[in-house]
């Protein structure tokens, strides 16, 4: 065989893995936003409001979200009586925080900012990767509590998330996310659990415990979730 057949030949062995790896992240891609009702039904997922218990070092902090899927979010926390509040948009963020000795809104970091803008999306980042601008590798299968896991690697300039999608029930068992903060290097991983069909027949993790090097593990559990009810946009962007 002459070198350049052997090129070509390599060349197109390099293009069909390619074409079957994005084949793949296709496929489960379509297979997870079926198992979270599908693509409609995603689509009259307008607002939530959600108020959860999160217990982090043996402290419960009561905490509420407010999500305008493709517009803004607002959380709050509430820590012994100090209550840090956090807005993000599509093009601006800002966290008010007591407990760093600030009354005043802070800008949020760009990097802080984009970690935020797959909760803007309904079916979150999987269901809409490429109208992000991710690249998307299928990474092989891993084990995810016992349970097999498609890795799926979601990568956009200096930022990265890694995805594990269950192989049984196509709904996303654990994150990584890799990124900066403060100019050092971070990596923080979330499990999600207990998942519930709504009355109106959306699903959701009711369950989430999040470990982060600068905080430690923080679990949070779901006790109030309200779909679809008027929200205020302006209320949302309150500095207070």
């Amino acid at each position: 065989m002459t070198q350049s057949k052997m090129i070509k030949l390599l060349t197109f062995f390099c293009m069909i893995i390619s074409f079957s790896h994005a084949q793949t992240v296709d496929e489960i891609q379509q297979k997870y936003i079926t198992a979270l009702g599908g693509k409609s039904k995603l689509s009259t997922l307008k607002n939530i409001y959600q108020e959860a218990d999160m217990e982090v070092m043996g402290m419960v902090m009561p905490a509420k979200l407010w999500v305008v899927y493709k517009t803004a979010m607002r959380q709050e926390i509430d820590i012994q009586g100090q209550k840090i509040a956090t807005f993000v948009g599509k093009n601006s963020g800002w966290t008010i925080n007591p407990m760093m000795g600030s009354t005043e809104a802070q800008p949020l970091p760009e990097d802080a900012i984009k970690g935020y803008l797959g909760m803007l999306d309904p079916g979150g980042e999987l269901s809409s990767f490429k109208d992000y601008g991710y690249a998307a590798t299928f990474e092989g299968k891993e084990a995810v509590n016992a349970s097999d896991a498609y890795k799926i690697k979601l990568a956009k300039d200096s930022s990265e998330t890694i995805l594990y999608i269950d192989v049984k029930t196509n709904l996303l068992t654990k994150s990584i996310t890799k990124g900066n903060a403060g100019g050092q290097s971070v990596e923080i991983t979330t499990l999600f659990s207990d998942y519930k069909t709504s009355p109106e027949g959306y699903v959701f993790p009711y369950s989430l415990t999040i470990n982060n090097p600068m905080i430690g593990e923080i679990k949070s559990t779901i006790t109030k979730l309200d779909i679809n009810k008027p929200v205020d946009i302006a209320e949302l962007e309150k500095k207070n």
